[in-house]
Parts: structure tokens; sequence; C-alpha cells
């Protein structure tokens, strides 16, 4: 008999590093989501981000501009 393992209710605390223009929007959508009667936070903005993203070329485009700007991907040569 194969035991499940029981899924939590507690979400993994993680770090990501944002820039400022990537914490300004995530305020933003925290603003409007507050200017439409729900109670909101930073962290479930960020996951009803994820929910409403596609894998399709706009998302990749938008990729490649977060890249671009990612100084972790620039060449060091």
């Amino acid at each position: 008999m194969t035991v499940k393992k029981a899924v939590s209710k507690r979400g993994k605390n993680v770090n990501l590093y944002l820039y400022d223009a990537d914490v300004a929007r995530i305020r933003e959508l925290v603003s409007y989501v507050a200017a439409n009667g729900l109670r909101v936070s930073e962290s479930l903005v960020v996951r009803t981000a994820l929910r409403v993203a596609q894998a399709d070329k706009r998302f990749l485009a938008a990729y490649m501009d977060a890249a671009s700007a990612d100084q972790r991907f620039k060449d060091e040569g």
C-alpha cells in the first residue's frame, strides 16, 4: 500500500531578487486588487500572476526583456 504525503496548506519561504521596478509593479497590482475591495498581499499577487501566465511568445519576450536587465546574464568578455 502506497502512503500519500499530506499536502501542506502553507507555502514555502523563497528568496526572490527583484528590481525596484518589479516591486513597484507588484505594489501597483496590490493597490488595484485592494481598490476592488479585496484583501490582498504581495505574495498572493505574485501567485495570481503565475496562475494567469501562459507559456507563449509574450512570455518569452517578457523573459528576454527581464534577462537583458539582469547583470548575472551579462558576458564578462
